[in-house]
């Protein structure tokens, strides 16, 4: 009887290995068979922008995660995701499952509506890992305050509660 279940066994992993192994295949030439998502000379990609922010933030985010990585600009980031010229960035670096992206990304959105020139952009880490590295993250979410020239000019690690981000914004906001 034990013998049976053993066969069973080793012939349902090894249907499960084969299954495996074909959808690995098909997404490998999927991926390979897609266009060519490189941007064009005026720096826009075929890509769809998606917007993770919940429903009325649209004009406070900017999607960064599914675009490529720009030229580094004088500071850390690179381009894409340093703040415009003249204003300040408010950079989330959150996960797809944490739940305290979302209500971070809620205060940032809700601080960004109430000073011109300061805008929200969030970055999903795993479309991005080169930033953890880079900028050394240890945690989502971690919001950074980023200037034109791609400089980090403070960071805050989890929900940053409004009056906390309203104080760090409050200097930068009168020397930039």
């Amino acid at each position: 009887m034990s013998g049976g279940v053993l066969l069973v066994a080793v012939v349902a992993l090894a249907v499960v290995l084969l299954v495996g192994l074909a959808l690995a295949v098909l997404r490998l030439r999927r991926l390979r068979a897609a266009p060519d998502d490189t941007p064009d000379a005026s720096g826009a990609s075929d890509l769809p922008v998606h917007d993770p922010g919940p429903e009325g933030t649209r004009r406070d985010l900017r999607a960064v995660g599914s675009q490529r990585p720009g030229p580094p600009v004088s500071g850390v980031l690179p381009r894409d995701l340093a703040a415009p010229p003249g204003g300040l960035a408010l950079l989330q670096l959150s996960s797809q499952f944490c739940a305290e992206c979302r209500a971070s990304r809620s205060v940032l959105t809700d601080v960004a509506s109430e000073h011109p020139g300061v805008t929200v952009r969030e970055v999903d880490v795993a479309v991005r890992p080169e930033l953890v590295r880079l900028l050394g993250i240890r945690r989502t979410p971690t919001t950074l305050v980023v200037d034109p020239a791609g400089v980090e000019l403070a960071r805050t690690v989890g929900v940053p509660r409004r009056s906390d981000l309203l104080g760090l914004l409050a200097p930068l906001r009168r020397t930039g």
